[in-house]
């Protein structure tokens, strides 16, 4: 079942973007961007922009680009968050919402399709007309997890997804309950019988709970079935598993209310630092434990999966014109002082990467070799 909010244009929108240094995913990311645009546009929109440039050259290219920057005026943009309301998707899709309307001089509705982790919203944008009006949040390092277990349900090539941009790195928490016997992260490590982990078979937290807690070597079991991250706050509430390992705004009500205390988190994130106090990062956990250089290298990619998440994309073959719109749109709805501001009331963390700078950085990481396939083994 999916729930639609509608949002119309704002006008309070300032413009420009931060993008994020591909150093981290390494130098590949660098020569991913010259193959970009192949990702994001089909072959007849590449020759009309081809054919529009070589012909009047200059004017040509404005006006293509003013025809796409119209295509947009009065339209109706559903952007598909793949969670449920309130999650940490539709935190972002709702924050973003108003002002890319704004932006693109459209009406944007924000549409909840849960399950499968992400996997069944992402279908749907990605199996969507090409045409700019359909949009969403994807999971790119929980699919990628995903893709090197095999797992079942991916109708989608994350290489191909015409990518918008990415509104900051969003940190994932370890919560456990209050009373659980667990007080850090080192005692978790020490457990003299496996912890229930509760875990959505798939996406970041899959990826998390299997990677980081297998390397460290936590004495943990996974309980699964849960289909959505809403269910898993259920299960946590009702105590069928100790600990749950997901994205800081998913649990930032439960820890608020008392109900969840955090051991360790991916990232620091001054957006989090009221929440989270001194809990310990996962950078500092890796140089205070000594692991094996393979346990080493799977939680350091996954730590760099985790953070491609919440990522704004298309399905594969927008035109190149109304691509490069979509994109400067979400780059003037970031620059915007009134959603840094809703963003700061709201805990949610910023920091944005551009399209391009996004599209080179997942097909870097969808084609690198991967250290965390002995930790998600492939069903194939």
């Amino acid at each position: 079942m999916s729930k639609t909010r509608r949002f119309a244009r704002n006008p309070h929108v300032a413009s420009g973007v931060k993008a994020r240094r591909l150093t981290a995913l390494g130098v590949g990311a660098v020569t991913a961007l010259a193959s970009l645009s192949a990702c994001g546009s089909s072959s007849k929109s590449t020759s009309s922009a081809t054919t529009a440039s070589s012909g009047s050259g200059g004017a040509s290219t404005a006006t293509t680009t003013a025809a796409a920057t119209n295509y947009f005026k009065g339209k109706t943009i559903t952007l598909i968050s793949p969670d449920s309301p309130g999650g940490g998707y539709d935190l972002y899709a709702r924050l973003f919402a108003p002002y890319l309307a704004s932006a693109l001089g459209a009406t944007v509705n924000v549409e909840n399709v849960n399950g499968g982790g992400t996997i069944v919203g992402t279908n749907k944008m990605a199996a969507a007309t090409p045409d700019g009006l359909t949009l969403g949040l994807v999971n790119v390092g929980g699919d990628i997890a995903s893709s090197v277990e095999g797992q079942p349900g991916m109708n989608f090539n994350l290489s191909k997804l015409s990518w918008i941009g990415q509104p900051g790195q969003v940190p994932n928490v370890l919560v456990t309950q209050p009373g659980s016997g667990i007080t850090s992260f080192a005692s978790l490590l020490k457990a003299s019988s496996p912890v229930p982990v509760l875990d959505v078979r798939s996406g970041v937290g899959d990826l998390l709970n299997r990677v980081v807690l297998g390397a460290f070597h936590a004495p943990t079991k996974l309980v699964t079935g849960f289909n959505e991250v809403a269910a898993l706050k259920q299960g946590f509430l009702a105590k069928d598993g100790k600990l749950i390992f997901e994205s800081v705004p998913s649990m930032a009500s439960l820890i608020t209310a008392g109900e969840a205390v955090p051991l360790l988190v991916t990232n620091s994130s001054p957006a989090y630092t009221k929440l989270l106090g001194s809990t310990p990062t996962l950078t500092t956990e890796l140089s205070s434990v000594s692991l094996s250089a393979s346990d080493s290298a799977a939680v350091k990619e996954a730590l760099l999966l985790s953070d491609l998440s919440d990522d704004f994309a298309g399905p594969p073959g927008i035109p190149a014109a109304e691509l490069a719109v979509l994109r400067s749109a979400f780059d003037t709805a970031a620059a915007s002082a009134a959603l840094k501001a809703q963003a700061a009331k709201q805990n949610l963390a910023l920091g944005p990467t551009a399209g391009a700078s996004l599209g080179g950085e997942v097909a870097t990481a969808v084609t690198q070799g991967s250290s965390i396939s002995p930790y998600v083994p492939s069903k194939g």
